[in-house]
């Protein structure tokens, strides 16, 4: 036990020598969590959005109804609303326009007015019959023949033939964000159409709340990720760039030479690179807190699971880089396999925004379990459904660093 604590001190020192490492160790957690903080906690989006009304009159302004959809669209705050004139050829104005960002128009056509006036009326006249067919039976005949006469329609299946104001909306073929504007262009129109129909109070809404008290920032539900993703890169990028340097530069072949075991050797790579993750995930927690005021503190479980993620994700790197003794070779094979995990494990966005057949490849990957526990357990506050990271992650440090020294060549170094 004595040899691997003083390699552990000798590894650290080592570490400390070298100032690319300490800047990069260090640095790169912070630029993370800053970057994608400033992302994602950046306030609520906002879109501008340009309006073309063709729904105008003899004397060319615009009807009172386009009129009243254009000002409610420009007091959405989601919406900067810039007007663009009627009868513009809208192809030669994308090409003359000065408006920086991305070119997004909602063109309402000639005739808006009186389509939605036309429309309105036809929903009222259906449920009035609707209700009339309902209460049939308490109705006389001579009653319901003058309601019907009233309202201009004859037959119980009368159907609405009125063809609905279609609304365009145009946006450049490379606007991601265009089907978000077009979900808020939909909700929008819904509730103008409520409002033409009458219906001050929908029958129906939502309202949102959370399952807990805590009164949690964006950056908070994300420290999470950033802690599992430095765990991540610093075990199988780092390590096994590391571990292939030693290789190259002929420093395990010295090891070798001394009383030291193979065993001890990567033992104390482990310890001392867990020890350095705990270092790095307590420095973040301390950036978030001081920089976005993060109120989430990582708790003793939620400490030993990030211990055992870095033990597990250590030895994976000490395993890949005894099978490479180049030190760039390496570090491409670690980047091969932590980003694609990284971003396939839904440890920045919801799996279920991905295809089923990925969802599925995302479970299978250690770090989804990872970050998954580290979510309940700093979030929720929760040790329901925790136990499964802490068994898989148990089980991937058993069998990497059984398999770490299996593939290490301590023996074979003087060749």
């Amino acid at each position: 036990m004595r040899r691997i604590r003083t390699l552990v001190v000798v590894l650290f020192k080592n570490w400390l020598r070298s100032r690319e490492a300490v800047f990069f160790s260090l640095a790169f957690p912070i630029i993370l969590l800053v970057i994608f903080s400033l992302v994602f906690a950046g306030g609520s989006a906002h879109f501008t959005i340009f309006v073309q009304n063709e729904d105008v009159g003899a004397d060319g302004r615009p009807t009172n109804l386009s009129a009243t959809f254009v000002e409610s669209l420009a007091e959405n705050d989601v919406f900067t609303v810039k007007r663009i004139d009627p009868g513009q050829n809208l192809s030669q104005w994308a090409r003359e326009s000065r408006s920086s960002g991305t070119k997004r128009v909602v063109v309402i056509p000639d005739g808006f007015a009186e389509q939605v006036r036309n429309g309105s009326a036809e929903a009222r006249k259906a449920v009035i019959i609707d209700t009339i067919d309902r209460v049939d039976a308490d109705i006389n005949d001579s009653t319901r023949a003058s309601i019907r006469q009233g309202l201009g329609r004859h037959g119980p299946n009368a159907t609405n033939s009125t063809v609905p104001a279609e609304i365009t909306f145009l946006t450049p073929s490379d606007d991601e964000t265009g089907p978000a504007v077009r979900g808020i262009l939909e909700s929008h129109v819904a509730t103008f159409n409520e409002r033409a129909l009458g219906v001050d109070q929908p029958p129906a809404a939502i309202t949102t709340g959370t399952m807990n008290s805590r009164n949690l920032g964006a950056v908070d539900y994300y420290l999470p990720a950033f802690i599992a993703t430095i765990v991540l890169i610093n075990g199988v990028i780092s390590v096994t760039s590391e571990v292939a340097s030693f290789e190259s530069d002929g420093t395990l072949k010295r090891l070798v030479a001394t009383p030291l075991r193979k065993r001890d050797w990567i033992l104390a790579n482990v310890i001392q690179q867990s020890v350095l993750a705990l270092v790095l995930a307590g420095v973040m927690v301390l950036v978030a807190h001081l920089a976005f005021g993060v109120t989430v503190i990582p708790g003793p479980l939620s400490i030993a699971l990030v211990l055992l993620g870095a033990i597990a994700f250590s030895a994976l790197g000490i395993t890949l880089g005894s099978f490479i003794d180049d030190a760039d070779a390496a570090t491409s094979l670690g980047n091969a396999i932590a980003f694609p995990m990284m971003f396939l494990s839904g440890v920045f966005w919801e799996i279920s925004l991905m295809p089923e057949y990925l969802q599925t490849v995302a479970e299978l990957m250690p770090l989804y379990h990872f970050h998954r526990g580290l979510r309940r357990l700093m979030i929720l506050g929760t040790t329901d459904g925790v136990a499964l990271p802490f068994a898989i992650l148990g089980v991937g440090a058993a069998t990497f660093l059984a398999l770490a020294v299996r593939v290490s060549e301590w023996q074979d170094l003087d060749g």
